[in-house]
């Protein structure tokens, strides 16, 4: 298991959570993963799930953005 290359769903996303507490800390983790969880939610019927972490990322990242107005 390597934040590079994880080994499924679930490890992309945990490595994507420690990445946005790092890059927003004052961001609580609780909301980083309601934030994760909300995304991944819009996702749950999809069949081709290799790219879900990344456009979860994306999505959440443009949301954090937004509410805490910095160019992360």
């Amino acid at each position: 298991m390597t934040c590079t290359h994880p080994e499924n769903e679930f490890e992309a996303l945990v490595y994507l959570a420690e990445r946005l507490r790092q890059r927003f800390p004052e961001v609580t983790e609780d909301a980083v993963f309601a934030l994760i969880a909300d995304e991944l939610e819009s996702f749950d019927g999809a069949r081709l799930r290799d790219y879900v972490p990344v456009l979860v990322e994306h999505n959440v990242l443009r949301r954090l953005r937004s509410e805490h107005g910095r160019a992360a």
